[in-house]
């Protein structure tokens, strides 16, 4: 399978071409030994934020960059 670059907080990472968003949240949560909760992490790609609901449909392409966050919540 093909692979691509991409930036995921300031690290360059390989992942296979045509991966979600959505896949990626979750592989960084598996190999950080968190479960699987797309609710844990906000995402913004080449500065842009990406809502939950997005990110399956948001196919990463090569060198972008990818920033997660803990969301913020207040009033």
């Amino acid at each position: 399978m093909t692979t691509i670059s991409i930036i995921v907080n300031g690290i360059e990472r390989d992942v296979n071409q045509g991966m979600t968003l959505s896949a990626l949240v979750e592989r960084l949560q598996q190999e950080s030994g968190q479960e699987s909760d797309p609710t844990a992490l906000a995402t913004a790609v080449n500065e842009i934020f990406v809502t939950r609901s997005s990110r399956e449909q948001y196919i990463l392409q090569a060198n972008d960059a990818v920033f997660t966050f803990s969301p913020i919540t207040g009033g």
